[in-house]
């Protein structure tokens, strides 16, 4: 068997072809050593080949890896397989091959893998030459990175002789405790700063010493270098083979010790299993590393990167390991151009010192990339591929800017206890301030409260002489890290010690917290402070050199201003209780002197907070007074004192009053449970902290409050900014006093004019409304939200008639809801106060949004009137004169009004209500065809001066009879039919005689039939317009029967948000028997069929005709559903037939009409209303043309009917359906028609699972699949474009109100139908959630973002989530999602692409990172732009394709529906190039998508606004934008 393995080892090392099956092949030798125990030769034969590349890589692309690693670890300790053995066989491959290179003399020396090897059985020799009897023989090394030391640490892995590399940074006493902790018996020391430590701590001490080199003066009992090699080069009892083989795998081996900070350094034990194993699972980490590669390293080697990763890790990888001459930049790059390194592993400080070397060598925001290109291979030596940036944070930006140009940037967490690496971020895969996921052979795991713990073979089992550690436990080692673990990427959060919970008891990572300011070119160093206080400070050092604003030449405040707005973009990225509320600036920086530093830089924060205690405390003072009753708590701020004049002694609060010493002024106060008495007003408040700095800031809570401005005094009227308290509330202000005297009746601040009014509404003065209308209508935005607040706080005033006259002062600034609501509870206050006829309303006050409120209300009330209270009944009668007194004055929305008022006649509805809308109907009218005038019988003919009427005007077709043609001219004549008709049908356009030439009206005869003759009137004016409208005549119709159809053809038509479903209404003459209609282009469904006859019957034709006939049963079906619906279900039009509708032929078009409604007639049953449909309409249609086949029927009249009345309603209509199926005669007739209560049922089971298929859903996504099975090669782009194209032809957003789920179904049936069986079942849980209601389109982003954490996500499929999820991205725009975070939130955003008119794509997007905000801070500094920055502002961003911020906006959210723009800037260099232009555009879009409405500005430059839509608005007072 040994022969077998040994030549499937050989097999297997000799061939380069990598993929899984080789994977399992390998595996299986493991597994045959393992099973089969071969000589260990062989076995390390194997682990031999196995630190090649090739295999290596097999591995790691393998789904083996960590199976293999197992099997590693028993191969390893089941062959003895020391450090010693691995060494022996790197000098039998590598032979002649540098392992080694290092400068001596200025001379550059090499030593080869043989000659290392050769060297290091001398040193070892000459270590056992100084073991002494029956004492341990314990190496400690002492020295900087240097070739004796380095081999005597080789020498010691090498043959199992303990060793101890002691840290160069300890202090003596951290030394003294380590050679006395780990009984070194003889100490290798090297360097001018071991010398001087162990000089100064030489007399404790009984240790051996080597010196590595003769140059320093040792005190002790001192051997020299060179007579230690020639001592042992005289050992000849050394057997290389059996030293090798006597080496324990599980024996401490080493020995490596933390440097302490308040303790003392703790003793890291590792055994060969942990160093061979690690060496084992980098490389399948980094399988692309090779023998050759060449490090260069400058890191010490008492430390685990510089140790166990460089040293260790090129002599294991073949590489060569070349020793930097000094860790100094200056050397580093020296020995970059000298050796041309492959790797380059260091701190992030000289990654830092490489990129700003590249800035101040070039322009990187312009230069081509090729020079930086060629820059940084000048400074590297040209060869570097790989770096690592260890043992700290590197600035995102900094790590893939050089990813960008070839170096394969790495970095990740570890500690000593794990042999260094825990984490690494993997090649190409990096996520910002990640540090990566899990090395092989290690498991992580993240405790309930954030702790990361570790466990596996490298891992090391414990501290020396520590048995019982916290740290280890069962085999875990509890790393004192806290993490979050987001896409298996694991995330640094806190040292477990250092996080601290502040007063509340609200857990806090101040190094979190810290770390966002790590990136701020102005910020040297912070410190959070809080640990159990109320809220969080920070200590700020500046800066000065790298700061971009000089600080020395600006003044305190401009300073402040700068770091505050810093501290705010950092509070952006911050929950509420974490957010930083003070800070201070401290002169100089911490310091490990004054023992507020580690020797690792870190934080010993007790010590910070002591040394900087008396700095500190002031941040913590109180600004404010405490007055205190029982358990009750009163603040008023100390400026508040001043401003009156007093003292803080002098203050004094006995439960009911607060008096001051020698003043006349008391304020009410009394506090009983929650209710308080606070001067004039009384308060509700659940809080036992009553502050009264945060109530001034609350105008809305004081205004009219005497008591309480006469004790504060004036200052409290020039607040500037208004906070509104939502946690007080009015809840009885003092109604009807005797007015009080108001201290400074002379002041003109805006405060004081609305602390004189409020009080004036309070006592019943009516010039109260005067004055408040006239504020109100100077159309300024000033304060406007502030007067809302105010009055709306005491809207419920005692007198009904100055309650309903207050909303009449406010209607212009209150939306619909509000409104309508408000007059809703004046109403009923009213009639509880019994005040008859007194609800009288200005409504020329009103607006749009109020009148489509009044009539939603009315459309509402109207579904419910039978169960509604006679009060509810009496208000709805008001609303319905109002809706035609406003119909009346504003002609625009007339037809609205008409549509409402006829609902009301045509309804089940008590006579009282029947009876005012038919008067409200007659005013509505009569207003405005008062408005729309008379046309003149008379005008003149502008060209000739030639008088003419009417009867000149008008032109007869000779299909017109006579009777007829006097008819018709005499009724045009005497009404203002043509000018009536014209406004409501165009875009209100007002014609009269005077406007229409002679011979301009053209009118014929279309038809007689349902008892009306049909005349189509084509009017042309001198302007060359053309209007179509019809006449319909009675020709016997019953008068009542043709006045019914006249109502329900205003029903059926034009209204408030109602699709008409004939043509548009005109209007009613009585007294000449006509009404008029808009003409409708287009012929019927059953002249279109007729007339395509023969092309039906065309066989190849069948697949076009079935989806037309579909489309053509779907909306024929609707229509007539949605007039059965109209109707409260009473009537349906007998037959639905063909030639009744006119549909439009393209399947995307909407706008289905009924032609005629005279044959409606009233619905005997459900079940005989749903066969009509069926047979008559489907059926009857097919047998006339035989090549039209549905292909489906029952499902499409379901779904047609529940589309044409919504989901709840049809289905009640449906199951009242299912119901007469099985009780009815006519029940067994549709059932032999395939309608059976099953099929309903299995209706019913899919719209429960899956929700309603609409018809533009189904018929697009159809669209979609014959598209792409056309085009089956199609690019993202063009399906992307045909998505976008299909989703605006079939109108889908139009059904987004009514079904929610619409978008991400289209996208689920079209782009998303592929093999992600998992994100599918998401979408299907999304859908359902959507149509029950549980999540909101807006909420739809968080719902994503939370599944792609979970769900594996391609390029493809984030491509079109973005599509999904923006809709305003167009096809050809390159976009990206992207996580944000907003304090406590993270949602998914868009990263757009665009290219300016320099040819360059720039990138814009939101902030990632605070810096970015601190960033743009810095544009609008240099762009002279005052700025401050507040927790509501948010930002969007322009950056080149280098990443670097050139531009940017920022702006507040105001109401729901507006923003606020505050500046928009780009830098100097970057304008001219339309960037402002693209960066707006794409900001309207965001906007838009967030259904923003209006875009105000904070700065007036008209000429820069005006190309962008702004205009000047009064009401704003300024520029706006509507979109």
């Amino acid at each position: 068997m040994d022969k077998i393995i040994k030549e499937r080892i050989k097999e297997i090392t000799l061939n380069n072809h990598s993929d899984n099956t080789k994977a399992k092949e390998i595996l299986k030798i493991s597994e045959l050593c393992i099973e089969y125990k071969p000589k260990k030769e062989i076995v390390h034969d194997l682990l031999d080949a196995s630190h090649l590349s090739h295999i290596s890589i097999m591995i790691a692309n393998s789904p083996y890896l960590e199976e293999w690693l197992d099997k590693l670890t028993t191969l390893i300790k089941l062959s003895n397989y020391n450090f010693g053995y691995l060494m022996n066989q790197r000098a039998k491959r590598y032979k002649s091959k540098i392992v080694f290179k290092y400068q001596n003399n200025n001379h550059i020396q090499n030593i080869s893998y043989e000659q290392l090897w050769t060297k290091v059985k001398v040193v070892a020799k000459g270590i056992l030459n100084l073991k002494i009897k029956n004492k341990p023989l314990n190496i400690g090394i002492f020295s900087p990175n240097h070739i004796n030391s380095t081999l005597v640490d080789l020498a010691c892995l090498s043959f199992g002789l303990k060793v101890i590399p002691v840290p160069l940074n300890v202090t003596s006493k951290h030394l003294t405790y380590i050679l006395n902790h780990s009984e070194i018996s003889h100490l290798f020391i090297f360097g001018k700063r071991a010398t001087k430590l162990w000089n100064e701590i030489e007399p404790r001490h009984q240790i051996k010493l080597i010196s590595c080199t003769s140059k320093e003066k040792i005190i002790g009992d001192v051997i020299d270098w060179e007579f230690f090699i020639s001592k042992a080069q005289l050992n000849k009892d050394f057997n290389t083979q059996l030293r090798l083989s006597n080496v324990s795998m599980e024996n401490t081996q080493t020995i490596m010790y933390t440097s302490g900070t308040t303790s003392d350094p703790k003793g890291i034990i590792f055994n060969q299993t942990n160093i061979i194993i690690k060496r084992f699972a980098r490389a399948l980490a980094l399988p692309k590393i090779n023998s050759q590669d060449v490090f260069l390293c400058y890191l010490p080697l008492f430390h685990t990167f510089g140790r166990y990763f460089e040293l260790m890790g090129s002599i294991f990888w073949g590489a060569t390991y070349v020793f930097s001459q000094a860790p100094s930049f200056n050397s580093i790059l020296k020995d970059f151009k000298l050796h041309k390194p492959t790797i380059f592993i260091s701190i992030p400080k000289r990654w830092v010192q490489l990129y700003e070397m590249l800035e101040t060598n070039l322009n990187l925001d312009n230069v081509e990339h090729s020079v930086i290109k060629t820059e940084l291979n000048n400074i590297t030596g040209g060869k570097l591929k790989w770096g690592l940036s260890a043992a700290g944070y590197l600035d995102t930006d900094i790590f893939k800017f050089f990813n960008k140009y070839g170096i394969r940037m790495h970095s990740g967490y570890g500690m000593t206890e794990s042999t260094g690496g825990i984490t690494m971020t993997p090649t190409g895969k990096y996520i910002e301030n990640s540090v990566g996921i899990a090395l092989p052979g290690i498991k992580l795991k993240i405790e309930d409260d954030g702790e990361l713990r570790i466990k596996g073979s490298y891992v090391s089992k414990g501290y020396y002489k520590e048995i019982n550690s916290k740290s280890f436990n069962q085999g875990w080692f509890y790393t004192g890290d806290i993490f979050e673990k987001r896409n298996d990427h694991f995330f640094i959060i806190d040292r477990k010690k250092d996080i601290y919970k502040n007063s509340r008891g609200q857990t806090i990572s101040p190094q979190k917290i810290e770390n966002l300011f790590q990136d701020f070119d102005s910020i040297k160093s912070v410190f959070l402070v809080g640990d159990g206080r109320e809220f969080n400070t920070l200590l700020i050092y500046p800066d000065k050199k790298n700061s971009p604003t000089d600080l020395s030449s600006i003044n305190d405040q401009k300073i402040r201003d700068i770091f505050s707005s810093m501290i705010l973009s950092v509070n952006n990225f911050l929950a509420p209780f974490e957010r930083i509320i003070n800070y201070v600036i401290i002169n100089r920086d911490f310091d490990s002197k004054k023992g507020e530093l580690t020797p690792k830089g870190t934080y010993i924060r007790k010590k910070v907070l002591k040394n900087f205690e008396k700095i500190i405390s002031p941040l913590y003072e109180k600004n404010y007074v405490s007055l205190h009753h029982k358990s009750k708590e009163v603040r008023f701020p100390n400026w508040l004192l001043r401003e009156i004049g007093t003292i803080k002694s002098y203050l004094k609060w006995n439960g009911k009053i607060v008096t001051i010493k020698n003043h006349n002024n008391h304020l009410i106060l009394s506090w009983d449970n929650n209710v308080i008495q606070l001067g004039n007003f009384v308060y509700t408040f659940d809080d036992y902290i009553l502050d009264i700095e945060k109530l001034i800031k609350s105008p809305a809570h004081w205004l009219g409050n005497i008591n309480f401005s006469n004790f504060t005094g004036p200052s409290i009227f020039r607040l500037k900014t208004a906070e509104f308290n939502k946690a007080l509330v009015v809840s009885r202000p003092n109604y009807g006093i005797l007015k009080s005297e108001i201290n400074d009746n002379q002041s003109n601040e805006y405060l004081f004019i609305l602390h004189s009014l409020v009080q004036k509404f309070l006592i019943e003065d009516h010039n109260v409304f005067i004055e408040l209308k006239e504020i109100i209508d100077q159309n300024t935005k000033r304060n406007q939200e502030l007067i809302i607040d105010a009055f709306l706080t005491y809207q419920y005033h005692p007198n009904p008639i100055f309650r309903l006259k207050l909303i009449e002062c406010l209607a212009p600034l209150l939306s619909g809801n509000i409104l309508v609501r408000m007059l809703r509870n004046s109403y009923e206050y009213q009639v509880k106060s019994k005040l008859k006829n007194s609800f009288t309303f200005n409504i020329k006050r009103l607006n749009d949004d109020h009148y489509e409120s009044l009539i939603r209300y009315l459309k509402e009330a109207h579904s419910n009137i039978k169960i509604s209270s006679t009060l509810e009944k009496n208000f709805v009668q008001i609303l319905i004169l109002f809706v035609s007194e406003f119909g009346s004055i504003h002609p625009t929305r007339y037809v609205w009004a008409r549509s409402e008022l006829i609902w009301w006649q045509i309804s089940d509805i008590p006579n009282v209500l029947l009876s005012t809308a038919q008067k409200a109907y007659y005013a509505l009218t009569s207003g405005f065809r008062i408005w729309i005038g008379k046309s003149s019988n008379l005008t003149v003919d502008p060209n000739t001066g030639d008088e003419y009427s009417w009867s000149e005007a008008i032109q007869f077709d000779e299909n017109v009879s006579l009777k007829h043609q006097k008819h018709l001219q005499k009724a045009i004549s005497n009404t203002s039919i043509i000018k009536e008709s014209i406004f409501l049908f165009s875009e209100n356009h007002i014609i009269g005689l005077n406007k229409i030439p002679k011979k301009g009206i053209w009118i014929t005869h279309l038809d007689t039939q349902n008892g009306k003759s049909v005349f189509r009137l084509i009017i042309k004016t001198r302007s060359n317009e053309s209007y179509n409208i019809v006449i319909n005549l009675n020709e016997g119709l019953d008068k009542e029967f043709f006045s019914d159809e006249i109502k329900w053809l205003i029903a059926m038509g034009k209204g408030y948000k109602a699709k008409p479903l004939v043509e548009n209404f005109g209007g009613y003459w009585p007294e000449y028997q006509l009404f008029t209609e808009e003409y409708i282009y287009g012929e019927t469904l059953e002249k279109y069929l007729f007339r395509n006859k023969s092309n039906i019957l065309n066989s190849h034709k069948v697949d076009r005709w079935q989806m037309r006939w579909l489309h053509f049963i779907w909306n024929g079906i609707q229509a007539y559903q949605e007039f059965w619906k109209r109707t409260n279900f009473k009537l349906s039009i007998q037959p639905p037939s063909p030639e009744n509708l006119i549909i439009p032929q393209r399947d995307y078009t909407t706008g289905t009409k009924i032609i005629s409604i005279s044959r409606r007639r009233a619905t005997k049953s459900i079940a005989e209303h749903f066969m009509a449909l069926y047979s008559q309409f489907i059926i009857m249609t097919e047998k006339r043309y035989p090549g039209l086949k549905h292909m489906s029927d029952w499902e499409v009249i379901f779904t047609a009917t529940l589309q044409s009345m919504n989901v709840n309603p049809g289905m009640k209509v449906l199951k009242k359906l299912k119901n007469e199926l099985i009780n009815s005669n006519i029940g067994n007739k549709l059932k032999s028609l395939g309608c059976t209560p099953k099929r309903i049922d299995d209706f019913f089971t899919d719209i429960n699972n899956y929700g309603v298929l609409t018809k533009p859903v189904i018929f697009a996504s159809l669209r979609y699949e014959r598209w792409y099975d056309l085009n089956p090669k199609a690019t993202l782009k063009a399906r992307a474009s045909i998505l976008q194209e299909l989703y605006k032809d079939y109108n889908l957003d139009s059904l987004i109100d009514d079904y929610p789920e619409t978008r991400v179904r289209f996208f689920m049936m079209t782009c998303f139908k592929g093999d992600n069986i998992a994100l599918n079942q998401e979408f299907k849980i999304i859908i359902s959630d959507m149509r029950a209601e549980k999540l909101k389109p807006s909420e739809l982003q968080k719902r994503i973002l939370v599944i792609t954490t979970k769900i594996l996500i391609n390029e493809e499929e984030k491509f079109f989530l973005a599509r999904m999820l923006f809709p305003h991205v167009d096809a050809v725009d390159y976009v990206d999602l992207v996580t944000t975070t907003k304090g406590e939130n993270e949602q998914l955003n868009l990263i757009f692409q665009s290219q300016a008119s320099d040819s360059k794509i720039y990138q814009i997007r939101p902030p990632l990172v605070p810096k970015e905000i601190a960033q743009f801070h810095t544009l609008l500094t240099k762009s002279s732009l005052t700025s401050k920055f507040t927790i509501s502002h948010e930002f969007l961003l322009v950056f080149s394709d280098r990443n670097r911020i050139v531009g940017g906006l920022f702006w507040k959210p105001m109401e729901s529906e507006r923003v606020h723009l505050e500046w928009v800037a780009i830098k100097q260099k970057n304008r001219g190039i339309n960037l402002s232009k693209i960066l707006l555009n794409d900001f309207f879009k965001r906007m838009l998508h967030q259904n923003i409405k209006i875009i105000t500005v904070g700065f007036y430059v008209e000429k820069f606004f005006s190309k962008h839509d702004f205009k000047l608005n009064k009401r704003y007072g300024g520029l706006v934008k509507k979109l």
